[in-house]
């Protein structure tokens, strides 16, 4: 019987749990910087907590650089995205927030900002795909 490599089988599910698209191709292009100071502070939080998952799609995360996984959650309720966010939250489909993105050291005002980032760069790519 064949022995399966360990890290080719990790790699395996990793790829099949990503999405795959040219809007999460290369994301660090896409990753844009905005004026304000707390979307920048949020910008620093995403990319050192958040991207791992929200660039690439893993397990379903939504990517804000595509406009089919944002147009109806940047319709909600800004407060019930922050919640989703802290608190952790089940999905459609078997998607699964961890708490603080999975980093339990994340203030609420951290977590806060990295979602404002998330949602302004959604908008950004919601109306550059509409023109």
């Amino acid at each position: 019987m064949r022995r399966f490599n360990l890290a080719f089988v990790l790699q395996l599910i990793l790829l099949i749990s990503c999405k795959t698209n040219t809007a999460n191709a290369n994301p660090d292009k896409l990753i844009l910087e905005f004026d304000s100071n707390n979307l920048q502070a949020g910008r620093k939080i995403w990319i050192n907590n958040c991207k791992g998952c929200h660039a690439y799609g893993t397990a379903g995360a939504p990517v804000p650089m595509d406009r089919d996984d944002w147009k109806t959650r940047v319709l909600k309720d800004r407060s019930a995205l922050y919640n989703h966010a802290i608190n952790g939250f089940f999905g459609p489909d078997d998607t699964m927030m961890p708490e603080r993105g999975g980093n339990p050291d994340l203030s609420d005002t951290q977590v806060k900002l990295a979602v404002d980032y998330m949602l302004e760069l959604a908008n950004f790519y919601i109306k550059k795909q509409n023109k």
